[in-house]
């Protein structure tokens, strides 16, 4: 991952938004802007390395209730803790992964594009993603780093971070070879799952519909920029329109988190 990875003994799918460059010349700076799966199993090391090498100061959870109730977040007591779920249960699609058998895994699944394009067009989700993105842009770095995260650290995670990196200025190639980062810790869960379907005498293209729930496709990303393209003109409408988020105010995160 380019050494932005960050290696925990629980916690899944961490890494560091740290090097990745703009289409300006600037480049993001280390230690400021961490993405990660669930915090819920975090050991004791996990989070002493969270509080003392990440100096995280602010965790935004963006799950729905029934998940944080569920699996509540393990972090350092002094972060500041925000949950801003991107969607409400009844939009939820796979909320219970740990909970559920392989037969009910499979008929909870939605279309992945679908919900993709359904986080940046649907009123709400644009909201809550638009609340999301504040919280870390108005976030004080002097206080150390801001950490999001949803339960794999894949859909939601992955779309806010696509989000906070088109305010930056990182193109969409270079957001794309981030997102798709996911499946070098993903893979073999998602195998497990295509095994267990098979096992619980699930025919082949369900099978294949879990196991690719797990993973990052570029399908899916792709169906969200499609949607933002076929509604506003330019990445900075979105983000003002679509999001309401103000630009001065991404103009503050830039400075705060870019490097010359």
């Amino acid at each position: 991952m380019n050494n932005r990875r960050i290696i925990f003994e629980g916690i899944q799918n961490v890494r560091d938004l740290g090097g990745l460059p703009t289409t300006d010349g600037h480049t993001i700076a280390a230690g400021r802007l961490l993405r990660s799966a669930n915090l819920a199993d975090a050991t004791p090391a996990d989070i002493l390395n969270l509080q003392k090498n990440q100096r995280l100061a602010r965790v935004i959870d963006l799950r729905t209730e029934t998940e944080r109730v569920e699996r509540p977040d393990a972090a350092p007591e002094h972060a500041a803790y925000l949950p801003i779920p991107v969607f409400d249960e009844g939009l939820a699609g796979i909320s219970h992964e740990k909970s559920l058998g392989a037969s009910q895994i499979g008929a909870v699944i939605p279309k992945m594009e679908n919900m993709y394009r359904m986080m940046v067009t649907e009123e709400s989700c644009r909201r809550n993603l638009g609340k999301a993105a504040k919280c870390v842009m108005e976030h004080d770095f002097a206080q150390g780093s801001v950490l999001w995260h949803c339960t794999e650290g894949k859909d939601r995670c992955g779309l806010l971070t696509a989000i906070l990196l088109m305010a930056l200025g990182v193109d969409r190639r270079q957001i794309m070879e981030d997102y798709l980062l996911t499946n070098e810790v993903n893979e073999p869960k998602a195998e497990m799952y295509y095994q267990r379907m098979l096992a619980a005498g699930k025919g082949e293209t369900e099978a294949a519909a879990v196991k690719d729930a797990f993973l990052a496709k570029q399908s899916y990303l792709d169906e969200a920029f499609s949607a933002i393209d076929e509604q506003y003109p330019d990445a900075e409408t979105y983000l003002g329109q679509g999001l309401y988020i103000p630009n001065t105010l991404i103009e503050v995160f830039r400075k705060n988190v870019l490097l010359s």
